[in-house]
Order: C-alpha cells, then sequence, then structure tokens
C-alpha cells in the first residue's frame, strides 16, 4: 500500500475513534484513553503537576495546562473582573515554577472559561482531556461516576504528618451527583454536579474522572448546597474552537466587519443580552466608574433618602414571597426598578440632568438583582446582601449593562442600521475599529451616520460607544 494512502487510511481510522490529539489554532489538546482505571493517588499526583495557582489584584482562582507549550485553561470569572493578574505558580512541581508575564488569549463572552498563556523555555506538564470535541457529556461521563477535585490546603490542612506545612494540593474525591443542571446567571447549556463541597479559590481547577482525564471546569457553588458544579470540557474544547483567526490585518478587518453586524443583527433582532456582551471591557469600566461616582456623590445628602426607600420597596418583594417559594419574582423587581428612570426618582437622588434614565436604571437593576438574589436564594441578611449588590457592581458584567445603556441611547430603537465602511486604525497598544454605519431607514428621528468605535480585547473585538457622525 502507498504510504500517501497509508496515512489517509490512518487518519480515517483516528476520525472514527476519535483522534488521540487534536490541533485548535496553536493549541493542542490530548484526548486521554478511558482504559485502565487509576487509584487516586496516581489521579492526583499526576493531575497536581499540571494545576496552577492564578493570583491576581481582586483573588484567587485555579488554571490547567492543556498544552505543554503554556497555554491554560480557567474560568473567565477569575480574571475578568481584575486589573492585572499578579502571577502563575505551579505549588506542586519540583521545585515550584511561577510566572509573572501571563497573557490573555482569549476570554469566552458568554460560557466561563477563558484561555490564558505563559511563556516557557521547557514544556510543562500537561493534562489529557476526556474530548477534545463537541461531543456529549453521555460519552464521556455518568451519573454516579466517580471525580476527584485539588485545592489549596485549608487551614484544616494546613499541616501534614508530622506538623511538616501541606505543599502542593490536597485532592477530594467524589462522584457526579447529576448531569444537567441549568443556572443562566452563570452561563449557557448544562453544568454537572458534584458531590465535593467547593470552596473559595477552586474556580477554574479541572475536575479528573478515575482514567486521569479532565472531564469539566469547576465554575461555581451554591451558598446552602453541598457540593459544587462544573463546566463539561467538552464546552472548553468547543471555546477552542471559536477562537477567531486575527494573526494578518485582513483577517483582522473580516472579524471585526463580523462583529460589528452581528451586534447589530442582536439589536435588530431583540436579543438584547447577546448584544450587551459584546460590550468593551474596558470602555464599560470607564461608563460604570462615571455612573457610580454620579450617584455616590448624591449619597452623604439628599439621595440616600432615594435610595433608603428603593431598597425598602425591594424588601417588600422579598417578604411578601411565601415561606418555600422557589421561583425569584423578578418581574416585581423589574416594576420597582423601571421606577428608578421617572423624572421623580432621578430628580430626588440629585441625579436629573447628569445622567440618562437609561444609566440609573441600568445601575439600579444590577443592584436589585444581586440584593434580591442574596436575600432570596442565600437567605442573607440586609447587610450581606448590600454587600452582594455592591460587589456586582464592581464587575465587568455589571459595567456592560452601563455601558450598553449609554451606547444604545445613540439610535431609536428599531432603526435599521447596516455597515458602511470599516476602518482598523493602528494603536500603541491594540489596534481598533472605526465603523461607519448607515441608517437604511431615515425618518428625520435618526442620524442618517453613526460611527461606532470597536476595540481589540481579549483575543475578539468589542462595541466600544456609538457617535453621531461628525460629532
Amino acid at each position: 500500500m502507498p504510504a500517501a494512502i497509508r496515512i489517509l487510511s490512518l487518519c480515517a481510522a483516528l476520525v472514527a475513534l476519535g483522534c488521540a490529539s487534536r490541533p485548535i489554532g496553536d493549541v493542542n489538546l490530548e484526548r486521554g484513553k478511558a482504559g485502565r482505571a487509576l487509584q487516586d493517588i496516581a489521579v492526583a499526583q499526576k493531575g497536581a503537576a499540571a494545576v496552577a495557582v492564578i493570583s491576581t489584584d481582586v483573588g484567587r482562582g485555579l488554571a490547567f495546562v492543556v498544552d505543554p507549550d503554556g497555554y491554560l485553561i480557567t474560568n473567565r470569572h477569575v480574571i475578568e473582573d481584575a486589573d492585572h493578574i499578579e502571577d502563575i505558580t505551579f505549588p506542586a512541581l519540583k521545585p515550584p515554577r511561577s510566572f509573572a508575564a501571563v497573557r490573555i488569549v482569549y476570554i469566552d463572552p458568554s460560557r466561563d472559561l477563558a484561555l490564558i498563556k505563559v511563556d516557557v523555555d521547557a514544556p510543562l506538564p500537561s493534562l489529557p482531556l476526556a474530548t477534545v470535541g463537541s461531543a456529549p457529556i453521555e460519552d464521556y461521563l455518568q451519573a454516579k461516576d466517580r471525580v476527584l477535585l485539588l485545592a489549596r490546603p485549608g487551614e484544616d490542612e494546613a499541616t501534614g504528618p508530622g506538623g511538616k506545612p501541606t505543599t502542593g494540593f490536597v485532592a477530594r474525591t467524589g462522584d457526579v451527583r447529576e448531569l444537567a443542571v441549568y443556572n443562566p446567571a452563570v452561563g449557557p447549556g448544562a453544568f454537572f454536579g458534584l458531590s465535593q463541597a467547593v470552596r473559595r479559590g477552586q474556580s477554574g481547577g479541572p475536575v479528573l474522572d478515575r482514567f486521569g482525564r479532565v472531564v469539566g471546569v469547576v465554575s461555581w457553588t451554591w451558598k446552602h448546597r453541598v457540593g459544587g458544579y462544573a463546566i463539561p470540557i467538552s464546552e472548553a474544547a468547543q471555546m477552542l474552537s471559536e477562537l477567531p483567526d486575527m494573526d494578518t490585518p485582513a483577517e483582522q478587518s473580516a472579524r471585526a466587519t463580523e462583529r460589528a453586524r452581528g451586534f447589530l443583527k442582536a439589536l435588530d433582532g431583540g436579543d438584547l443580552e447577546v448584544a450587551r456582551r459584546m460590550m468593551s471591557p474596558t470602555y464599560s469600566r470607564k461608563i460604570r466608574q462615571r455612573t457610580m461616582t454620579t450617584i455616590a456623590e448624591q449619597l452623604p445628602g439628599d439621595g440616600r433618602a432615594a435610595v433608603q426607600q428603593f431598597v425598602a420597596a425591594l424588601e417588600d418583594i422579598v417578604d411578601s414571597e411565601p415561606e418555600g417559594a422557589e421561583e425569584l419574582p423578578f418581574s416585581k423587581v423589574q416594576d420597582v426598578v423601571l421606577r428608578t428612570g421617572t423624572r421623580g426618582f432621578m430628580e430626588a437622588l440629585g441625579v436629573e440632568g447628569a445622567l440618562s434614565k437609561d444609566q440609573v436604571i441600568s445601575f439600579f437593576f444590577e443592584f436589585a438583582q444581586a440584593y434580591v438574589g442574596a436575600r432570596f436564594f442565600a437567605e442573607s441578611d440586609a447587610d450581606t446582601a448590600m454587600n452582594a449588590a455592591m460587589m456586582r457592581l464592581q464587575t465587568v458584567d455589571a459595567a456592560r449593562t452601563f455601558a450598553f445603556a449609554e451606547a444604545t441611547g445613540r439610535f431609536k430603537r428599531g432603526a435599521r442600521l447596516a455597515v458602511e465602511r470599516l476602518e482598523i486604525v493602528p494603536g500603541a497598544y491594540a489596534p481598533h475599529a472605526v465603523v461607519t454605519l448607515r441608517n437604511q431607514d431615515p425618518d428625520g428621528k435618526q442620524p442618517a451616520t453613526l460611527v461606532m468605535q470597536m476595540r481589540l480585547e481579549w483575543g475578539d473585538w468589542y462595541v466600544a460607544e456609538l457617535q453621531t457622525a461628525g460629532g
């Protein structure tokens, strides 16, 4: 048999069986075998060497190596709200290794996932995945399967036998409780449940099966429920397959045009959540800071009474719900939030003329979602719920709500906008795009031309702001 035919036959066989490895852009994923099961200690030792601790200016999380060249997967929320990553450390390596220079390759706008990169002078230990494609979770994981999590030692685990300090990680064994749990507040699709308690700082870590393969990424937990929840690893493989190609100016221009049209399509179709997630993180933080500063300036004076009345209205909603109710009364919350956009409330708050109606509503919308959620689901007291609301306002996700209100306030809903021209402008740190939009249905109420600014951040193009052409 000729060599070329033998190679083609081998490739066909690998496709049929599921490829042992799969290159996605610069990342080469290894698929692990479901062969001989390993002892827990072997799974933990093998996995720990490839797991890193991410330290940022706002907290800590975990990540794990998927490519020996220095590519790691973690949660979006581990790094999204940080101003900078301080370092990434591999405590289980001998000797431990630490990296101060970390590049964010891509942050998934919808899934709680991100890809980061460190520059290495020698290959890092990496973990095989249960699948390197978008396979159904049932293909590699079942309810009651034994799984293992890695975590940094807690206070009760800080010393080992003989009083020696514990280094590296501690392993927590358990099993898969359920395969399909939905929480739109965290991300789309189904998560799977774990019996192990998930503690603060474990986010972004791998869920390992008895073969030592990664089957999921630890993502979230509920305060009053034992266990935690993870993203199926096939979702991470799908994220990597969606990484846009932007190595050349032509590829950057094509992707920027695609994203601009996608933003307009989402607005036109009423898919506002998709459009909101396309707002620039940097620009969103800027708008959030301006909005919060303007409101905060009024709180020492008359504005405090308006905020207190708003919180009292939220408390009335929580108190009115029957004991044991499982659904959060968002329709009632929405009614209260919409009242903050009235002229009377804005005057009482002291921001009439300083902030738009949409900006005020977006602030109190994000505040109320977090406050009522903490009071209703977590059964937190009022002070704890207030802290949860203030923490929510500091997130990029909340900031995007402010920026979205600011940007879309530039044009009337229902305006038929189309991309007329796009120009890539080089920048000192990253290029930005200037997109000229043409209103295809001028009615005298909407400017005929708008300009949309876009920024290249986190591996993709994001909408920064909309401006009236010429001003």
